[in-house]
């Protein structure tokens, strides 16, 4: 019975973090599209003039900030979560074997 609700805690613990970290993400996401993308998405089209930019004002450096973090931490859950899927993958081929 104390294994049973150790593990009922562990779950509930890991679901509360889940939760958590998908709420931070979903509102970082949503601020970065939003509000980055659209203070400086014109600036970032085709040629990139980085001499404008020394013109920007608090929130638009705050806004290409929000534009990049979000792109760089995008890429980086993508490829853990690319990374995770094919470790778990060839665990299981390896214990499937047995």
């Amino acid at each position: 019975m104390t294994l049973n609700d150790l593990f009922q805690y562990q779950d509930k613990f890991q679901a509360k973090r889940r939760d958590t970290l998908l709420m931070v993400l979903t509102v970082f996401t949503v601020i970065s599209g939003i509000y980055g993308m659209n203070q400086v998405i014109e600036d970032l089209k085709g040629n990139i003039d980085w001499s404008k930019m020394l013109e920007y004002s608090v929130f638009e450096y705050l806004a290409l900030f929000l534009t990049f973090s979000g792109i760089a931490v995008s890429i980086g859950l993508t490829l853990r979560e690319a990374r995770n899927g094919i470790r778990s993958r060839r665990k299981r081929r390896y214990y499937d074997k047995d």
